[in-house]
């Protein structure tokens, strides 16, 4: 494929999560991963079609979610306009109640941006776990014909419980597995042959910073729920399929640098940095036998960054579906129904601030509506709400040097 197309996919990309150096690390992992036939990931024969289809699972478990639907009901209808006595009342299909947008805040906060960030961060670990076990193999820790499986490609089933809590031998559904397992096919030579599966390693991604025992524990989960079977894309292996070797344990977080809080403006502009390349390199260190971490270049602040651009972009789509049907408030005649989405939610989250009934709800409310109206490095640290006029003097001038 020619340079074009690879520009447009990372500038496609870019349009999400709004940092061109991030989608074009994105774009390096996945491409490598389409480039090796032994890593199996989500179906898709393009970049694109891999970060869109790792993009619809995160809006899909959005949406599935019990409160989804309160989500677009905030950015339809939002809570009940203090000032508007003649507004519509709340009930189950318009105007939320201040419990329900309480409960929409936290939504957004906890669930919305941890499940895009998660996301992120499984895209950018292909590359640096494919390295590893390449650097396995050639010291003879890991066969040299081991498959890959990521994300999706990997299911285990759920533990069914006893009332009494004790565990017995029965297994539920395929859900989400581990973030990649490490497998070795073997056809045995019997007079009935049947696939087997030899299990080298597991990997664990995390999008923020977590201690080696956590994580540990969580690998240590998922090679217990092993003993169930495991679905590797289409093909179950149920566990009288499955071997184990001496497992490896690979876990992925991200780096801790934060993010530059500079700023100047333009007009009546507030300006950030651009996005730049981050300033360490992914770095691997052997922790004990058989485990490993894998720090990433990219860290914990810029994948929270990137993972509230996801939701705002959502958010956008979701005003699109709304207003293509719906007329436009006569404020709003000017805007497209994506500019719509955007304004909607800040608007609404304003109304929220106003109605506030408990200090865990106005806290959440205020840093999404500061991260919303001026960034995620301006309004992140913030305990109050801000307004333009908290930014009317220059921090640092046009040309990047700071004032003094």
């Amino acid at each position: 494929m020619n340079r074009h197309f690879f520009r447009k996919t990372i500038e496609e990309i870019s349009s999400i999560i709004h940092n061109q150096p991030l989608a074009s690390a994105i774009h390096k992992s996945v491409t490598i991963a389409l480039r090796f036939p032994f890593i199996h990931i989500i179906d898709g024969t393009t970049v694109w079609d891999v970060f869109k289809r790792s993009l619809n699972a995160a809006i899909r478990d959005i949406e599935e979610h019990p409160r989804g639907k309160l989500f677009r009901r905030l950015i339809e209808y939002g809570p009940h306009h203090p000032d508007d006595p003649e507004s519509l009342t709340c009930n189950d299909e318009n105007i939320l109640s201040d419990a329900e947008c309480g409960l929409c805040v936290q939504f957004i906060f906890s669930h919305m941006v941890n499940r895009f960030k998660g996301e992120l961060a499984e895209l950018l670990s292909i590359e640096p776990c494919l390295e590893l076990v390449q650097q396995l193999q050639n010291q003879g820790l890991l066969p040299k014909d081991v498959h890959l499986y990521w994300g999706d490609m990997v299911q285990e089933r759920r533990r069914i419980k006893k009332d009494s809590g004790e565990f017995n031998t029965k297994w539920g559904r395929f859900t989400k597995g581990a973030d990649g397992l490490i497998v070795e096919h073997i056809l045995t030579k019997h007079v009935n042959p049947k696939n087997i599966i030899k299990i080298h390693g597991v990997i664990e991604v995390k999008s923020m910073p977590f201690s080696k025992k956590k994580v540990l524990r969580q690998i240590n989960r998922h090679i217990s729920r092993l003993e169930g079977g495991v679905k590797l894309g289409g093909m179950i292996y149920p566990p009288d399929h499955i071997n184990f070797s001496s497992m490896l344990r690979i876990m992925v977080v991200p780096s801790t640098w934060k993010l530059s809080r500079e700023w100047y403006r333009r007009d009546s502009e507030i300006v950030l940095p651009e996005p730049s390349d981050p300033p360490v390199q992914t770095r691997v260190e052997e922790l004990q036998p058989y485990l490993w971490r894998i720090k990433l270049a990219w860290s914990q602040e810029l994948l929270n960054q990137a993972a509230y651009e996801m939701t705002f972009w959502y958010m956008s789509q979701v005003g699109k579906h709304i207003y293509i049907k719906k007329s436009l408030p006569k404020a709003w005649e000017n805007m497209t129904p994506e500019e719509a989405g955007y304004n909607a939610i800040k608007m609404m989250l304003y109304y929220i601030l106003l109605g506030c009934t408990s200090d865990r709800q106005e806290r959440l409310a205020i840093k999404l509506y500061n991260v919303y109206s001026f960034g995620y490095p301006l309004g992140v640290d913030s305990k109050d709400m801000l307004w333009p006029d908290d930014f009317s003097v220059n921090n640092k001038n046009e040309d990047g040097h700071k004032f003094i």
